[in-house]
């Protein structure tokens, strides 16, 4: 795969049904060694075309495209990235970068110099290799454990 191939661009509300299945795909595959059965299963739940919808709604979210495949998604709130998952079929090839780059940027053309990042265990140390410190280990009933990190922008 050759990332020049790869573009991103705001979310549609056509995007819901690949974005779902994309999140879904990791929270069962990839993200449950890092919670409980249940908490997978009730997040996995909960990840569905119609509650991405209303995600977008409230933050901003992208999508990276490859050849008119949606094969990542990441979304940013004022000052916190989340909910960067990229299909299980194209990890570790850079999306995730490509995807937090942008969402710092946006902060950062906000006149941002701080975005946290809101991070499973799994991928804690990739996102220190990015820049990343942490902040706080986040543990909850219903969201489990989650690693919450911060970047200063240049």
């Amino acid at each position: 795969m050759d990332l020049r191939n790869v573009t991103m661009r705001k979310f549609r509300t056509e995007d819901a049904v690949a974005v779902s299945k994309i999140i879904r795909n990791n929270f069962m595959d990839v993200n449950s060694k890092d919670y409980s059965e249940e908490v997978a299963q009730r997040t996995n739940d909960q990840f569905t075309p119609k509650f991405v919808l209303s995600m977008s709604n409230k933050r901003k979210m992208y999508v990276a495209v490859e050849d008119g495949t949606i094969v990542g998604t990441a979304s940013i709130d004022f000052d916190t990235i989340s909910n960067i998952f990229v299909d299980i079929e194209y990890h570790s090839k850079g999306i995730d970068k490509m995807l937090i780059s942008l969402l710092e940027e946006i902060a950062d053309n906000n006149g941002l110099r701080l975005v946290k990042l809101v991070a499973a265990a799994s991928v804690q140390k990739r996102y220190e290799k990015l820049g990343y410190d942490t902040v706080e280990e986040i543990e909850s009933e219903v969201f489990g454990k989650e690693i919450l990190m911060q970047r200063y922008l240049a």
